[in-house]
């Protein structure tokens, strides 16, 4: 009878082996699958960001060009404008602020 309960314990410390080892086998699966979802996680959660911010700087990149545009548009034309005033034109004017300027501080 010893015998047999002595027997019966050993077979009870296998088993409780046994189940411990699976439970430490699945709890280390456990803990390997969820930092591979977490990694897969953060990777898409980057992949996302990375997205978003190409899709805010486009839209910055656009709506600078379109603001800019007139204004660039503007400058152009005055610029040619500018140029293309003739000389006599320049040396009228040239003339008229001389007169001023000499009016102005008297008979130099």
């Amino acid at each position: 009878m010893a015998k047999e309960a002595i027997q019966s314990i050993k077979e009870a410390e296998e088993e409780v082996k046994k189940i411990l080892q699976e439970a430490t086998e699945t709890s280390r699966k456990s803990r390997d699958e969820a930092i591979i979802q977490a990694e897969d996680q953060y990777e898409k959660i980057l992949k996302e960001a990375e997205i978003s911010a190409a899709e805010i700087r486009k839209k910055a990149r656009e709506e600078g060009e379109s603001i800019s545009k007139p204004i660039l548009e503007k400058g152009e034309l005055d610029a040619k404008n500018i140029l293309s005033i003739n000389e006599d034109s320049l040396n009228s004017a040239a003339n008229i602020i001389i007169e001023r300027i000499v009016n102005a501080n008297g008979n130099s």
